[in-house]
């Protein structure tokens, strides 16, 4: 019974992966820019929404990449598109555990508000090269779409 609501889950899931894709996409990188802006103009408070932003993109980031897996079960059997998809679900799996690590070790700075020294400078350098797998995940997902056709229905 459990497995088979799972199944049903997850086979929901993949139509929606398009759509829930978006949102880390934009919400992770804002989370950084934001940190980058508070830093840069002295707008404290501004932190408390980027960690914010960063949280909800992180478990977006986790509904994608559920989603996403769930998706790519009909093209698991296609050996030229598996390697791509396994590709894009490597990247899409780093990203996540890299964003959900940032998100977690940045809470201690959070609570003690230490936002101007040092660990959160090294934080935000990491933070940005997050950005930057976030960029190549995207990428490879946008290639699977637009250069393979993987997920594109093309009977009307």
């Amino acid at each position: 019974m459990r497995d088979r609501v799972q199944r049903a889950i997850l086979a929901g899931m993949e139509s929606w992966h398009p759509l829930i894709v978006h949102f880390p996409l934009v919400l992770l990188p804002l989370s950084v820019i934001l940190d980058l802006l508070a830093l840069g103009w002295s707008k404290a408070h501004w932190h408390g929404l980027a960690y914010g932003i960063l949280w909800l993109g992180a478990v977006l980031s986790a509904t994608a990449v559920l989603s996403g897996n769930a998706a790519a079960d009909a093209y698991r059997k296609n050996p030229q598109v598996q390697a791509l998809v396994s590709a894009h679900e490597n990247w899409a799996t780093w990203t996540l555990l890299l964003f959900v690590a940032l998100a977690l070790n940045r809470l201690p700075l959070q609570l003690q508000g230490r936002l101007h020294g040092g660990h959160f400078k090294i934080w935000l350098v990491v933070a940005v090269a997050g950005c930057i797998l976030l960029w190549v995940t995207g990428y490879t997902g946008g290639e699977l779409v637009y250069k393979y056709g993987v997920g594109v229905n093309i009977n009307p």
